[in-house]
Parts: C-alpha cells; structure tokens; sequence
C-alpha cells in the first residue's frame, strides 16, 4: 500500500507498507555490496535509511553468501531488520554485456531468501542504442515483467526504453497494467553520469504521464543530493546510492550544491557528526580503510539531511523554491529545469493550484 500524505508539484511525501513495515518517502536506499561493506547495515538507520537495497545476482553468484543468505535469510545475513529490496543482475548486465542466470532463477532465489522488494531481470538499454535494438530489448523486459508476476513476491516493475520516449510510454503503460508494487525508471545512470539531465526529465515525465499515481516511483542509479529535489519535484519517490561510497573512494565531498575534493578542502561546511569531529587534514591523514568510512559517513549523511529538506519543502509547499535554488549549482540542472514547460498539462494533473 501506497498512502500519499502531502504534495508539491508531482512530489510528494508517501507511506510505503511493505511486508507490515513501513517506509516514508521520498526517501534513500543506500546500496550494500555484501562482498564490500563499508558501513554496517545495521548501522543505517542511525543516518535515516529505513530501507536498503542490495544485489541478489552478487549473493547467487558468491558461494558463502548464496548458503548463509540460504540459509538465515537476507535479513539475518545483512542484520537488518527494515525493508530490504534486491536488484536482480541487470546492471550488471548493461556493464558486462551478459550474465549467466535466468530470469525464473534469481526470481525464485530472490523469494527463497525473503527479500521484501524482488526484481526480475529486465534489459537496461544503453541511452544511445538504436530505436530498433531499444525496441527489440524492451520486448524481452515485458515478457520477463510477465512471467515476474507468477513468483509470490512484492515486485518493481522496470519501465525501460532508452532515450526513445514512445517506447518509454510502451513501457510505462505495460508495467502499468501488471500488478508490480514499485516501478523504478532503469538505464539513466549513463544519463545521469554524463550530465544529461534534460533528457532525464523528458524519460521521467513520459512515464510519469503513463503511469498510476499510486504507483512509487524509483529512480535507479540517482543518488548525488544535488539532483534530488528536481527529481522529486519530477513524481520519484524512491532512490538508491552507492554514491556515497563511489565518490569516497575518490576522495569526494558530497555537498547538496555540488562535489568537492577532500585534499582541496580546508574547511567542512557540513555539522554532521564526522565533519564535527575531524578537519579535513586530519581524515586525510587517517589509513585508507578510516577515511574512506569516515568520508562515505558524511557522504551518506549529507544524502539524507538533504532528503529531510525536501520533505519540509513539501510539507511547507515551498519545493519549486527549493528547486530552483539547487538548479544554479550546474547550468545543465538549469536548462533541465526548463524543460517543465513542456509538461504543464501534466503538471496540473498533480497540482492544479
């Protein structure tokens, strides 16, 4: 059940009920590689995750991981007890070019370790593919959606289709038609690495166009607090991040106005407990393994408080002043930003004051 509790533009502030636990978006699910744990699982919640996602194909594909998750449960395996939804491979599959599972079999290992939130193995098409190719891959992603549904298991409900709008309307209106419990928006990450964004809301808004209001909606790959609020402005309500760990790995300082370099920095503009505890200096000085907890700490930290903004922009019905404040970090958020008016039809399907 989806219980939407205040809007703002398409954004709003929802109760997901999942497996009699609930969840308020919009809202971040850091992502847990179990082979790579940086920060505890069951340490999330200290920094407002009440949900967590993970790679169901990595725990299939590692063998200590395949019996204990077997075995106890994903939950018991990761020790967390909020939601936990699973990715199913595909991102892989876009990075490698194929893997070696079918789309029943993590299906039914996704079900046989009790996850809350299963994905079935959909195609995520490289932005740039051909309309023909698109098409092709989209195909086989709606008969996989329909063969997902047979598994007794809460299900996403992937909407590809690139770059190519009508077939992301095709595919909106499909998984629309199918009993999924979320439906993630896939293969924007290129988008989203590459500056892209104006394409990303014209991807958003035509599936939002095509979709059920009650469906939540999950940006996948989207988790640099610079982008959230348009995002959420935008209808998505649900977002995993690996980021704060990419990007600590790299030395980055995740900030809502952009991304700074830790041995550039003199200064933390931040009070999250890290950044009052240490200067800069001295988490640079720490051994690889602390700085980068340390840096992935305010990194996720930094994430959530910026979640809790756009919440009370909603609640106060401030969120297009947010917006609009967030978009000057980056004139391609700007020219972005500009493609609302295109969708004023549908903005005011959602907020007609």
């Amino acid at each position: 059940m989806f219980e939407i509790k205040a809007k703002d533009g398409l954004g709003r502030i929802g109760k997901l009920s999942i497996n009699k636990k609930k969840v308020e978006t919009p809202t971040i699910m850091p992502v847990i590689n179990p082979n790579k744990i940086v920060i505890a699982p069951k340490d999330m919640k200290d920094y407002g995750a009440e949900m967590i996602i993970t790679n169901s194909y990595i725990i299939y594909r590692t063998p200590r991981l395949k019996e204990l998750a077997l075995e106890k449960g994903v939950h018991d395996m990761l020790n967390f007890d909020g939601v936990i939804e699973t990715d199913s491979g595909s991102f892989q599959m876009a990075a490698y070019g194929d893997i070696e599972i079918e789309n029943k079999e993590i299906l039914e290992f996704q079900r046989s370790i009790g996850v809350d939130i299963g994905t079935f193995l959909d195609i995520p098409t490289h932005p740039d593919e051909s309309h023909k190719k698109t098409l092709s891959d989209l195909e086989t992603t709606i008969e996989r959606a329909k063969e997902a549904i047979e598994f007794e298991l809460n299900l996403n409900g992937t909407v590809q289709g690139g770059t190519h709008l009508d077939l992301r309307k095709k595919s909106a209106e499909e998984m629309n038609k199918l009993p999924f419990d979320v439906n993630p928006i896939g293969g924007v990450v290129p988008l989203m690495m590459e500056y892209r964004f104006s394409e990303l809301v014209d991807i958003i808004l035509t599936v939002k166009g095509n979709l059920s209001p009650s469906r939540p909606v999950h940006l996948f790959g989207a988790g640099h607090p610079m982008l959230l609020s348009l995002a959420v402005l935008l209808g998505c309500d649900l977002f995993d991040s690996a980021a704060y760990v990419l990007y600590a790995q790299d030395l980055r300082y995740l900030t809502p106005y952009g991304t700074k370099k830790l041995n550039e920095m003199k200064y933390l503009p931040c009070n999250c407990p890290v950044c009052r505890g240490y200067t800069a200096q001295e988490i640079m000085n720490q051994s690889e393994k602390k700085r980068l907890m340390l840096l992935s700490s305010h990194n996720l930290y930094s994430t959530f408080q910026e979640i809790k903004l756009i919440k009370e922009a909603i609640h106060e019905g401030a969120l297009f002043e947010l917006v609009e404040t967030r978009i000057r970090s980056h004139p391609r958020l700007l020219l972005a930003y500009r493609k609302l008016k295109d969708y004023y039809d549908l903005l005011e399907e959602y907020d007609p004051f």
